[in-house]
């Protein structure tokens, strides 16, 4: 990712994402249709069920049913929860084809011969009854959150240092940065966080190694290997677009004023590329937000604020770098 921003002119506006209907307003009673359009994260849900075909009828919300297929997880924000799919969703139709008391795998393959359009017929459940819904031995489970679609993003540590906190405590915290630009300085426990909170987000993706834990104090040349585990942890998971655009990871590379390892917050210098092709650099907070960046932007070229409206800041990825 570069550190250069891109000034470009605003045409579009956003769309408005329907809000979430809350749970009271949800409709137990029968069956509804939902169709998916598969985004750049996929159909954004997990399927999970019986392996075997058939089975004992089953009711839901008073209906008798032969075992169906349920929803296991909705990716935030991905084109399942746009359309409407919740966590215990029972899948009754796959494009029009009734799938009561069909294996997982039939199911899935029902899914993935529908091209970048799914229809689904679900039965909704409350929400006490799809959190009731745990895996057990007889039951698979499929993603289709995409894993597929991979970046280079030059992130890297190179260094650590040894820090103090309020009541003299010392530790050591390693440095993140994002082309060249220093984003965060993070403790070896909050990697682990960090890596136990993204397993729980994405489940079925086969996440790499961290450095093992060590009960004594390291050396440099110790410390400086766990330096290079880590950076090679985040390159290998921020390689994955979905992963590294999730709000967990979002949060993990920002550092906000009072988190226990920010000092004082410093000035930088960012490049931005105006529309006549002329870069322009701003200083700014390290921690200022997109909005606070582009009015200093608008204030240094002497936008009015009326002209201001037509105008917006775009990040420029370079999908061609190569880390080293």
């Amino acid at each position: 990712m570069s550190p250069i921003l891109k000034m470009a002119d605003s045409d579009e506006e956003e769309s408005n994402s329907s809000p979430e209907t809350p749970e009271n307003d949800y409709n137990y009673s029968g069956p509804r249709v939902v169709v998916i359009t598969k985004s750049e994260t996929g159909f954004g849900f997990n399927v999970r069920g019986q392996v075997s075909e058939g089975g004992q009828l089953r009711s839901i919300n008073g209906e008798l049913y032969a075992p169906l297929q349920h929803v296991s997880a909705v990716l935030e924000g991905g084109a399942a929860q746009k359309a409407g799919v919740r966590k215990g969703d029972r899948i009754l139709e796959v494009n029009n084809a009734n799938v009561e008391g069909a294996t997982h795998k039939q199911v899935v393959d029902f899914i993935k011969s529908g091209g970048d359009t799914l229809r689904l017929t679900v039965i909704s459940v409350t929400r006490k009854e799809a959190e009731r819904l745990e895996p057990s031995d007889d039951s698979s489970s499929y993603s289709y959150v995409d894993y597929s679609e991979k970046r280079s993003l030059p992130i890297s540590i190179p260094d650590y240092q040894h820090v103090s906190d309020k009541n003299g405590e010392k530790y050591v915290v390693f440095n993140i940065y994002m082309a060249g630009r220093h984003l965060c300085s993070r403790r070896y426990r909050e990697f682990s966080n960090l890596h136990v909170a993204l397993k729980r987000e994405f489940p079925d993706f086969n996440f790499p190694k961290q450095p093992g834990k060590w009960p004594f104090s390291l050396s440099e040349q110790q410390l400086d290997t766990r330096r290079r585990g880590l950076e090679q942890y985040l390159e290998k998971v921020c390689a994955v677009r979905v992963i590294a655009e999730s709000d967990v990871m979002q949060e993990f590379l920002t550092e906000v004023d009072g988190s226990e390892n920010c000092t004082a917050v410093s000035d930088v210098d960012m490049k931005i590329l105006l529309p006549d092709k002329n870069i322009l650099t701003v200083t700014i907070r390290r921690n200022s937000t997109a909005q606070q960046v582009y009015n200093i932007v608008s204030n240094k070229v002497g936008l009015s604020d009326e002209t201001a409206k037509y105008f917006a800041l775009f990040e420029i990825i370079d999908y061609n770098f190569d880390g080293r």
